[in-house]
Parts: C-alpha cells; structure tokens; sequence
C-alpha cells in the first residue's frame, strides 16, 4: 500500500530513510494547511531510529532534513506530537528549539466499508 502511496504524481507524504548497512531510521512529513493561521504546516508523522543507532546523530540528521523539507514544501511550522512517557524523545526535540503545547487528541475510528 505504501508502495503505491510513493508512486503517484504528487505523493502526500515524503519519507526520509537513513541507512548504513541497514536502514537505521526514518520520517515521514505530510504538508496541510491551517484555516486558523492562514498558513501551510508541515506534520512529522513519524521519526524513528533503531535502538543501535540511537545516539549516533542519526536522528538529528533526519530531523533536520524534515525541516529543509518542510522549508521547501513552502510550511511556515512544523507540528508532531510524542507520547508523554518518551522522555527520550521529548529531551531530544526540546534540544533542537521545540516547545511544547499542550492539547488533547481525540480520535474517531470511522468504519472502513
């Protein structure tokens, strides 16, 4: 299914991997817009690095390639969100300037058929 997702014109997400012998982490950036700030932002849908790579700056480099990505895709902010529990995660992106805000995620399965 990603496969396909990656081979259309315009794919809505872009996936950044990092690899050495074997892939040793990845993101992924999906761009939309916000009616609230009148502006394009750029979600990080996902940013993981293999446990024997953490600490080896994997993922400070996939970090700041989401960012020129975003930058390019013309996003004015980037937004992602963590679990609260992942203090190393959260550590990592205070690190690199982000704030955090705080909000309650709601979700709402919706019936596939």
């Amino acid at each position: 299914m990603l496969k396909r997702l990656l081979q259309v014109e315009e794919p809505p997400v872009r996936i950044l991997v990092a690899e050495s012998d074997q892939i040793a982490g990845y993101a992924a950036l999906t761009t939309d817009y916000s009616l609230w700030s009148g502006a394009r932002y750029g979600h990080l849908d996902c940013l993981f690095v293999a446990k024997e790579y953490r600490g080896r700056g994997v993922g400070q480099i996939l970090f700041l390639k989401v960012r020129e990505e975003a930058h390019s895709a013309g996003c004015v902010r980037l937004e992602w969100q963590t679990p609260d529990w992942n203090r190393q995660a959260t550590e990592f992106y205070r690190r690199n300037g982000a704030e955090s805000l705080s909000k309650t995620r709601f979700v709402l399965q919706l019936d596939a058929g």
